[in-house]
């Protein structure tokens, strides 16, 4: 398979199951199990925290690590934390495994970006054109078949299990991925790619508070409406 149709098709499939593991089954499942509404908000949050904290050195751990190693260890945590929902028992512990189950976007997600860009000198704003598209499309799906495969199976456990599902799928595809930057990798000592890894954080860094700010208030919109609308139980 092409390396491009790859990674898009391995975003798709990621986004598609990760949306569906949100909105709309998290917050009727936090309800079900006892949470507060209060509770039920940071619960839909918590995966974004793990995002805000770990996609910037994800990203840059990638230039020392590699970009396919940090994707497949993304693509786990797509594929592994879905199994567990079926045990939760509790609120809080729905909160730990929500924690976890955010390391998925936050390693994967930026890293995959710029897997997207390294594969071409020329078209890379195409490209990254079709991997954008790929995820909002997967984005928009998700909770729609989501919640149709809730109120058909009427199990949370089998809605978390096809969640898992296309999680495996995910990392399968992203271990067919070709190693792209592994030439690029061993030109380097590991110390000067630690110092390319240091580099990259200082850069971050330096970018204006003002775009992060957006984007923070951005997200906590729309987390707020979806965790509201969505937090009435089942009768």
């Amino acid at each position: 398979m092409n390396a491009f149709i790859a990674i898009v098709f391995a975003s798709l499939l990621s986004r598609l199951g990760y949306q569906m593991a949100r909105s709309p089954v998290l917050p009727i499942f936090a309800a079900d199990l006892g949470a507060l509404p209060e509770l039920i908000g940071v619960i839909v949050a918590a995966s974004t925290v793990t995002g805000v904290f770990f996609k910037l050195p994800s990203g840059a751990l990638s230039d020392v690590l590699g970009r396919k190693h940090m994707m497949v260890l993304g693509a786990l945590f797509f594929a592994a934390p879905p199994f567990v929902y079926p045990f939760v028992q509790e609120p809080w512990s729905l909160l730990v495994l929500r924690f976890v189950h955010g390391f998925a976007t936050a390693i994967f997600s930026p890293v995959a970006s710029a897997y997207v860009a390294s594969l071409a000198e020329t078209g890379r704003g195409a490209r990254l054109g079709w991997f954008s598209s790929a995820n909002d499309i997967g984005a928009t799906a998700g909770p729609l078949i989501g919640g149709f495969a809730l109120y058909f199976t009427a199990s949370y456990s089998l809605t978390y299990l096809l969640v898992g599902v296309l999680g495996v799928l995910t990392l399968l595809v992203v271990l067919l991925l070709p190693d792209v930057d592994r030439e690029a990798r061993a030109e380097k000592t590991l110390a000067a790619r630690a110092v390319d890894f240091r580099r990259g954080i200082a850069e971050v860094f330096r970018t204006p508070p003002i775009f992060i700010g957006i984007e923070a208030v951005m997200y906590l919109g729309y987390g707020a409406f979806s965790a509201s609308c969505r937090s009435t139980p089942r009768r």
